[in-house]
C-alpha cells in the first residue's frame, strides 16, 4: 500500500448557490484539516456515561498569490461580504475510469464541505513571493464521494500516483506529452 502524498490532494472552491464550475486555487501549498468534538461525562450511580457536543472543523488553507486568480478574489471577497462557500477536497490518487458508456467517464475521491471563510491574511514580503493563508469553517458535517474535474484541470496538476501492476498504466504526466503519441506508449 503506497504512502499518500499530500500534492495529490487538491482544494476546489464555489460560491454557494452559484451556476458555475468549482475552481481551484491556484498555487496551493499546504492545507490542513482539524475536527474536534468536546465530550461532556456525568457521574451516574451507576457509573459515568458520557454524551456528544457539536463537531468542529476547520481547514487550513495557505497558498502562493497569482497575480491573477478569480478564485483567489472569490475566497477574499467571501469574508468581507459573508457569503458560503462550497469546498471539495480532490484525491488525485483515488482515480476511477468508467469505460460502460460511449466515452469513459474519469471521477476521482473527494469530500465535500459547505462553510465560511472566517480568516484570510495575505502577506506581501519585499523579497518573498506574496502568500495567503485562510481558514474555512465546514458547517455541519462533510460529505464524501467522487466528483469529475473540469477539463483541463487534469494537465496542470501533472500526474499522479500510479501502481506498478499493468492494470493501472499511466495514462497522465509524461504520457500526455505530443513526442510520446498524447498517451501512447513510446516505442
Amino acid at each position: 500500500m503506497p504512502i499518500a502524498k499530500g500534492v495529490h490532494k487538491v482544494l476546489y472552491f464555489r460560491k454557494l448557490g452559484t451556476e458555475t464550475k468549482g475552481a481551484k486555487l491556484v498555487f496551493q501549498t499546504e492545507h490542513a484539516k482539524s475536527a474536534s468534538r468536546d465530550r461532556e461525562s456525568t457521574i451516574t450511580k451507576d457509573g459515568s456515561t458520557s454524551s456528544s457536543a457539536a463537531l468542529e472543523e476547520e481547514v487550513s488553507i495557505s497558498a502562493l498569490q497569482a497575480e491573477s486568480d478569480p478564485t483567489f478574489t472569490m475566497l477574499s471577497d467571501s469574508i468581507y461580504d459573508d457569503y458560503p462557500i462550497e469546498m471539495w477536497e480532490v484525491n488525485l490518487a483515488d482515480k476511477e475510469v468508467d469505460d460502460s458508456g460511449a466515452t469513459p467517464k474519469t471521477t476521482f475521491g473527494a469530500e465535500y464541505r459547505q462553510g465560511y471563510i472566517t480568516e484570510w491574511e495575505t502577506t506581501d514580503g519585499a523579497e518573498d513571493d506574496p502568500e495567503v493563508e485562510g481558514t474555512f469553517l465546514t458547517e455541519f458535517k462533510r460529505q464524501k464521494g467522487r466528483v469529475t474535474l473540469p477539463e483541463g484541470d487534469i494537465e496542470t496538476l501533472q500526474y499522479v500516483f500510479h501502481d506498478l501492476l499493468e492494470t493501472d498504466p499511466a495514462d497522465d504526466g509524461l504520457a500526455d506529452k505530443p513526442e510520446n503519441g498524447g498517451g501512447e506508449t513510446p516505442s
